[in-house]
C-alpha cells in the first residue's frame, strides 16, 4: 500500500496541511517543523502525487528549457545550474535541444505550452524571434538566457558581449599582434554579432586597419572553427593571432595548428570564450573569457519563479561580469611563414 500525506503528518505529529506546506517550500514553517517532516518523508519513502498537486494549483511544476545544442558544454553547465535550483525548489525541468533551427524551437514550444509548462528558460534566441515575441505579446513566464532579441531589452540574463570581445582583443594587441584573425559564431544571434563589435572595438581604439578577410562565420561548433581557421592558413599573409566567438571554435582552430604541425603559442596565439571545463585541460591550456555559467542558469530560474509566482513579468536585464583568463595558449608575436 503507498503512502499517503496522511500518513506522514499522522507520524509527524502535524496536519497534512503542513506537510503541503513542507513540501511546497511555504516559508511561513519553521525550520524545525521543516527537518521533522522531511526526516518522516524519507523514512516512509513518500513520493507527492503531481497530478492531485496540480489540479490544487493549476500548476505543472514543470519547467520548459531549449537551448540549441546540449553537446556544447557551455549549454549543459547552464542548464545543470538551471536544474539545481529548479529541483530546490520543487519544480523539475524539460529540456529540449533544438539545433539552433527556428522551425525546431517552434515546434518544442508548442509541445511545452502543451504539456503546460509552468514557465520557459530559453537559450535559443536568434536576433529576431517571433515566437519569443509571441510568449511576450501573451505573457507567458519565460527568461532569455545568453541570448536577447530585438525589440526586447528585459527577461534576458546576458554578459556583456561587446566587452568581452574587445578585452580579448585587447589582450592580444598588447601582446604585439595585429594580424588578428577572429571566427565568429552564427551572425544570427546577438551574442555573435556582439563580439564581432567588441573586436572591431579594439582595432579602432588602438587604430588597426580591420580587415574583411581576417573575419570568418564559424557556428559554436569544433568544426565550424576547424573550418574557418584552414581558410586562415591559406591567405598569402596569415594571422598571428585568433580571438574565437567561444571555446569550441578556439579548440577547432588549434587542431588545425597543429595538424598542419605549427606551435601554439610559438607561432600562433589563440584565445576563446566561454571558459568551459575542456578548456583548462586541453594542450597548450586556452585563455579564454569567463562567464560565469552555472549562475547564469541559477539565475534564470530564480527570475522565472519570481514572475510564475509573484507575477513579476517585466524582469530587468542581468548583464553577469566576464573575466580574461590568462593560461597557456597566447604570447608575444612571433612571425612565421607559410
Amino acid at each position: 500500500m503507498n503512502t499517503t500525506i496522511k500518513d506522514v503528518a499522522e507520524l509527524a505529529g502535524v496536519h497534512p496541511s503542513t506537510v503541503s506546506r513542507v513540501i511546497n517550500n511555504d516559508s511561513r514553517i519553521s525550520e524545525k517543523t521543516k527537518e521533522k517532516v522531511i526526516l518522516i518523508i524519507n523514512k516512509l519513502g513518500y513520493t507527492p502525487n503531481a497530478i492531485a498537486r496540480g489540479l490544487k494549483t493549476k500548476r505543472t511544476y514543470t519547467l520548459g528549457m531549449l537551448i540549441p545544442d546540449i553537446t556544447n558544454p557551455f549549454f549543459a553547465e547552464i542548464a545543470r545550474g538551471a536544474e539545481d535550483v529548479a529541483n530546490a525548489n520543487g519544480f523539475n525541468i524539460i529540456l529540449c535541444n533544438t539545433d539552433d533551427k527556428l522551425k525546431k524551437e517552434r515546434i518544442y514550444l508548442e509541445i511545452l505550452k502543451g504539456k503546460r509548462v509552468d514557465g520557459l528558460i530559453l537559450g535559443t534566441a536568434h536576433i529576431k524571434d517571433k515566437s519569443i515575441l509571441e510568449l511576450e505579446r501573451k505573457k507567458f513566464p519565460y527568461i532569455l538566457v545568453s541570448r536577447n532579441i530585438e525589440g526586447l531589452d528585459k527577461n534576458c540574463i546576458i554578459v556583456d558581449d561587446v566587452e568581452g570581445g574587445m578585452m580579448a582583443t585587447e589582450y592580444l594587441i598588447k601582446l604585439g599582434h595585429r594580424r588578428i584573425a577572429h571566427i565568429t559564431g552564427p551572425l544570427k544571434t546577438r551574442s555573435a554579432l556582439n563580439r564581432l563589435k567588441g573586436y572591431k572595438l579594439a582595432f579602432k581604439k588602438y587604430e588597426i586597419e580591420y580587415r574583411d578577410e581576417l573575419v570568418g562565420e564559424g557556428d559554436f561548433r569544433i568544426k565550424g572553427g576547424y573550418q574557418v581557421m584552414k581558410r586562415f592558413l591559406k591567405l598569402a599573409e596569415p594571422p598571428t593571432a585568433i580571438f574565437a566567438a567561444n571555446d569550441l571554435l578556439a579548440l577547432g582552430a588549434m587542431q588545425v595548428i597543429q595538424k598542419k604541425n605549427f606551435r601554439i603559442p610559438e607561432d600562433f596565439s589563440v584565445v576563446g570564450f566561454n571558459d568551459i571545463k575542456l578548456a583548462s585541460f586541453v594542450y597548450p591550456p586556452l585563455t579564454t573569457i569567463r562567464q560565469p555559467m552555472l549562475e547564469m542558469g541559477a539565475l534564470a530560474v530564480k527570475m522565472l519563479l519570481k514572475i510564475i509566482e509573484e507575477g513579476e513579468f517585466n524582469q530587468r536585464k542581468e548583464v553577469l561580469e566576464s573575466k580574461l583568463i590568462i593560461r597557456e595558449s597566447c604570447k608575444k608575436i612571433n612571425k612565421i611563414k607559410i
